[in-house]
């Protein structure tokens, strides 16, 4: 039982590397660390009560941890952003912007045909991802902003902070879509393997 349980636990790791096979390492690492960053925000997100008429005395131990958090966040998200498309190119990420439709009409053929696509340059898994990092860089610019305007007394800060809360909602679709889609990929992998 033992031996097939290493088994088990090596494969997984060989799936993983699969998933991540043709990120550099460094992306890796930036991925990694975005990733836990996202899930420690989200699970803060959970025990804040902030609302647009809250006052700077009113922010709680656990609303704090959210803000420095998510201006720390705001960094990385920024240098993983710039990494990501300096690798990938707009045109891989955004393929729309540059009037190209072809690769991502195939892809939604091919899950419209119950496939997984493969991912590829400005195809479906390429375009999530750039829609992905925009909501990330929505949610830590409103977030960010929000923060610039309360300790301010702007009056444009409950308006940020509507923003940031809506464009969390995106990242946390994307976040568990992304989740999602990997663990097919995964899944289908793994059959392929067997």
């Amino acid at each position: 039982m033992a031996q097939q349980s290493k088994q088990t636990i090596k494969k997984a790791h060989s799936g993983l590397s699969y998933l991540f096979f043709n990120l550099p390492k460094t992306e890796k690492l930036f991925h990694l660390l975005i990733v836990l960053w996202v899930v420690w925000q989200l699970a803060t997100s959970f025990g804040m009560h902030v609302h647009g008429d809250t006052l700077l005395s009113q922010i709680t131990l656990i609303d704090n941890l959210h803000i420095y958090g998510g201006l720390g966040l705001f960094i990385f998200a920024i240098l993983f952003f710039t990494l990501v498309l300096h690798r990938r190119k707009t045109a891989d990420l955004y393929p729309w912007l540059h009037g190209n439709w072809t690769q991502l009409n195939t892809d939604c053929r091919t899950l419209l045909g119950r496939q997984l696509p493969e991912p590829s340059a400005g195809g479906l898994a390429a375009t999530v991802e750039g829609l992905g990092l925009l909501a990330l860089l929505l949610a830590v610019v409103t977030g960010s902003l929000w923060f610039v305007a309360i300790n301010n007394h702007f009056d444009i800060a409950p308006t940020l902070l509507k923003i940031h809360k809506t464009s969390v909602g995106a990242i946390e679709l994307y976040f568990y879509g992304h989740f999602a889609f990997a663990m097919l990929h995964l899944i289908n992998w793994w059959r392929k393997t067997n």
